[in-house]
């Protein structure tokens, strides 16, 4: 059925009245008398009269034709078709997803040259009043002219981002919301299958633009771990996992600060953990790099590791468990005598604390914390045995007995102080700088002691749990994250931002952000690509058409001509004007023969 893009103008209408008003009040002529000489004369005029009658309503229905269809034209008359040659004025917003994958090689040419050669012929198809945007891999909607967005997409290249193309979906729609049946949107895309998420039904017109070309094999880096930090001077391992598809094999390098890179050879699913060497106490970038292939962006993926020189503490030679365990890590060169930390009792500084042998000493204990502005508590004994629960830290061993532990008032704030569980319940919690252990390391209390994890857990204590364990945060770009409360300074490639503890940050920029409280560097943030973007499978047409209903699937070639005809409306403008241009000539000829429309001569009445 016919439409208008401007139906407001159709009020135009009502001026077809006046030529119709013109002609009813017209002035009628007054009476005359014949005499009968002239009666035959008044005969033949008489059937003159009848002609002149009829070409005078004829040309007042070719005049008031002439008006309604300038009206109609006004508001802007459109037809459904398939196939559009010349469209009415549309609402359309370009889908360009120029996310990381669309960087990948084929054929010799980017992915996205031949999506944004697509573009360009939509663009160019468009005309001087339809409304347009564009959104690319950042997801905002960007209107402009068919000239300004060519400008756009001519200088885009792909992003380290990842676009969810349902959610740009949603955004196209959103941005044409309003506009009657509402705007065609149109997607260009390498449709991975990791980015096509699901969209309901909803108003106007979907496009979605395939590229001819078939996905390539890759392989990328999906993960890079350096493990529990601070490492000490003997180094650590890190992890790398391998994401793509293909059976081809390539060459990884890991290098951590400036030392020369460690290789392997990996495929794809493969997760490898390389040692690093020792390393000078310091924060020390981690990098892993894939061979090239044809897609570059996903083979680099960077981390940070801090390297702590070994803890100066003291112990008390009459512990014979936790004694001896210290003396072993005193001759691996993992601890050093000093004074900086307290094993086994309450110190005046950093302190690793056990409850008292006698229940007796227990209040003074309490009183003690509570003077070092502490704020948990050991309470009683819990009755009947128990087991740590698993975790990266400590694995699961009998506890014989232990004291409760307890911050009164502080709610759920104190599950991030909370390091081992035993049942569920707190075993090792960290308050400021002292680690209370609900049991004493000895074998009637626990038999950790006893166990093959003794002196890893009591260095971890050590030179770890003790200092306060590094934050790694990781993210995409364009992902939140929260930063750490303690945060005041986030510091990248030299440049410092003050920003707030416990406030989301979206990083744009892939690299190493460090996390400063005030002098001190607790953590750092390492931007990396979405390992979702290694995956470059696509989906097929009969998926798209399930995910998103309605959609028109079409090739690289048809997107110019495609994109407009799926709005399905022509443009009736010309049409209608070419007919009022016919009328007005009717109207010319037909006025040039009528004597009563030339202009009357006064005179005396006969």
């Amino acid at each position: 059925m016919i439409g208008f893009t401007a139906p407001w103008a159709l009020l135009g209408l009502a001026a077809a009245a006046i030529p119709l008003l013109l002609h009813l009040f017209a002035r009628r002529e007054p009476p005359t008398v014949v005499f009968p000489a002239t009666r035959y004369l008044a005969e033949t005029a008489r059937v003159h009269h009848r002609r002149l009658t009829f070409q005078h309503w004829l040309l007042l229905l070719i005049r008031t034709l002439i008006i309604a269809l300038i009206a109609v034209a006004a508001a802007g008359p459109t037809l459904p078709s398939a196939a559009v040659g010349a469209h009415a004025p549309a609402a359309m917003v370009l889908v360009l997803d120029n996310s990381l994958s669309s960087g990948a090689t084929v054929d010799g040419n980017p992915l996205l040259e031949s999506l944004r050669r697509g573009a360009r012929a939509i663009l160019a198809a468009a005309g001087a009043e339809d409304a347009l945007w564009l959104i690319t891999a950042d997801g905002t909607p960007r209107k402009g002219t068919a000239v300004e967005l060519e400008a756009i997409v001519g200088r885009i290249g792909p992003e380290p981002r990842r676009l969810d193309l349902g959610a740009a979906i949603e955004s196209a729609r959103q941005a044409t919301a309003g506009r009657g049946s509402g705007g065609t949107t149109v997607v260009l895309s390498d449709l991975q299958a990791s980015a096509v998420s699901a969209v309901p039904v909803g108003p106007g017109a979907l496009v979605v633009v395939r590229p001819e070309a078939e996905p390539v094999a890759n392989l990328g880096i999906a993960g890079l771990a350096p493990g529990r930090q601070p490492w000490g001077p003997e180094g650590g391992r890190v992890t790398v996992t391998i994401s793509g598809a293909g059976a081809r094999n390539a060459a990884i390098g890991v290098r951590v600060g400036e030392r020369p890179p460690r290789q392997h050879l990996v495929s794809a699913g493969v997760v490898v953990s390389l040692p690093s060497g020792s390393i000078p106490p310091g924060w020390w970038p981690v990098h892993a790099e894939l061979e090239p292939d044809e897609l570059r962006m996903d083979d680099l993926r960077v981390g940070a590791v801090r390297v702590a020189p070994p803890t100066r503490a003291t112990w008390r030679s009459d512990e014979r468990f936790l004694g001896v365990a210290a003396e072993v890590l005193l001759q691996n060169g993992r601890l050093v005598r000093g004074t900086d930390l307290t094993i086994g009792s309450l110190g005046s500084g950093p302190s690793i604390v056990q409850p008292p042998a006698d229940p007796a000493g227990l209040g003074a204990l309490n009183r003690a914390l509570a003077a070092r502005g502490a704020e948990w508590r050991y309470t009683d004994l819990v009755p009947g045995s128990s087991a740590t629960d698993s975790n990266p830290i400590l694995g699961r061993h009998r506890i014989l007995r232990r004291y409760g532990l307890d911050a009164p008032g502080r709610g759920s704030a104190i599950t991030r102080e909370i390091l081992v569980t035993a049942d569920g319940a707190p075993w090792l919690v960290r308050d400021r700088d002292l680690l209370l252990l609900g049991s004493r390391l000895e074998p009637d209390w626990t038999e950790l002691p006893l166990s093959a994890q003794f002196v890893p857990f009591v260095d971890f204590l050590a030179n770890r749990a003790a200092r306060g364990e590094v934050v790694q945060l990781e993210a995409a770009p364009g992902e939140l994250v929260v930063l750490p409360p303690a945060t005041t300074t986030l510091v990248r490639d030299g440049l410092s931002r003050p920003i707030g503890g416990g406030e989301g940050f979206r990083p744009s920029e892939l690299g190493l952000a460090y996390l400063l409280s005030g002098p001190d560097t607790i953590g750092v943030l390492a931007v990396n690509p979405d390992p979702r973007e290694s995956e470059m499978e696509r989906v097929g047409d009969r998926t798209i058409r399930q995910l998103w209903p309605g959609a028109r699937v079409v090739g690289l070639r048809d997107a110019g001509t495609a994109a407009f005809a799926a709005g399905g409306r022509a443009d009736l403008r010309g049409t209608v004007l070419l007919v009022v241009a016919l009328l007005a000539l009717a109207d010319a000829a037909l006025a040039g023969r009528l004597p009563g429309m030339q202009p009357r001569k006064s005179g005396p009445a006969s």
